[in-house]
């Protein structure tokens, strides 16, 4: 199985050496006609993505961090103007409707309602549809525990030195490597040992009591953006390619679980195995 999908050596080094590059290389213009990308296609659009001047002017940014400033300011306005629940679908806004969260999360922030219940994956659609407005690159990526569960993030681009960096607005955090104090991306989480990574809530605040919870996920990941074939990254040395996820019906491999995803829009997913510390 782990032909039809291994990448080649060159990918490799590149993952290995801290992603650099975009998944949209691997991908093509998508007829968008399977329901996943369907689905999204409409929530996303169902509002225009709205109010980017409003949100900038909420923005807390710390111009300590110059190369980080306003993305962090961007994950701080998400992840502090909502609240961790499950999705209530049938509320207004819909949780995946970018123009309607964003315009929900800056009436939150001038106390005219309630925070929004977001999940992982619903916050950080907010903070692209956020970032897409300031041109900034963003890309979301799912990690996977060795067992039951999966969580998400963005990576974005650093326009001065075109490295990735997670960002996360569901735990607000993002990482660094504990001996260097350099941020990371997910490749560098996937092959770096957990013991020499921190997350941090700012630039002086680190620790993983802020992120216990996945403290287990950084064993495989899938790059996507609804625009590109889906490239999953995989250290075996913490994650069994086997492993049947028993969230999908019917339970299935990482691999199957983005072919049935994504497969039909984008292609068959792109696999590439990585060695790296526990």
């Amino acid at each position: 199985m782990l032909k039809k999908w291994l990448l080649s050596g060159i990918l490799l080094a590149v993952v290995v050496g801290g992603i650099a590059v975009s998944a949209a290389l691997f991908g093509y213009v998508a007829h968008k006609e399977a329901w996943p990308a369907k689905i999204h296609s409409y929530l996303a659009g169902r509002t225009s993505a709205c109010c980017v001047d409003e949100v900038r002017e909420k923005l807390n940014i710390n111009t300590a961090s110059k190369s980080f400033g306003v993305v962090d300011a961007v994950r701080q306005f998400v992840h502090g103007n909502s609240v961790n629940a499950d999705h209530d679908f049938g509320h207004d806004p819909h949780p995946y409707d970018t123009g309607g969260v964003i315009r929900a999360l800056l009436e939150v922030s001038d106390g005219e309602r309630e925070p929004m219940g977001l999940m992982c994956s619903s916050r950080s659609n907010a903070m692209t549809g956020i970032l897409d407005q300031m041109a900034y690159q963003s890309r979301q990526v799912h990690v996977f525990a060795p067992k039951a569960g999966s969580h998400t993030f963005l990576e974005v681009k650093d326009a001065s030195d075109g490295r990735w960096y997670i960002q996360d607005p569901d735990y607000n955090l993002f990482w660094i490597n504990r001996l260097s104090g350099e941020r990371l991306g997910l490749g560098e989480m996937l092959t770096t040992s957990r013991n020499d990574v921190l997350p941090c809530v700012s630039e002086n605040v680190c620790d993983w009591k802020f992120a216990e919870p996945i403290r287990n996920y950084f064993g495989a990941g899938i790059y996507f953006n609804f625009d590109a074939t889906p490239l999953i990254v995989v250290n075996e040395d913490r994650f069994d390619l086997d492993a049947q996820l028993p969230y999908m019906t019917p339970p299935g491999t990482i691999v199957e679980f983005a072919q049935r995803t994504w497969g039909a829009d984008y292609g068959e997913p792109i696999l590439s195995v990585v060695h790296g510390a526990p």
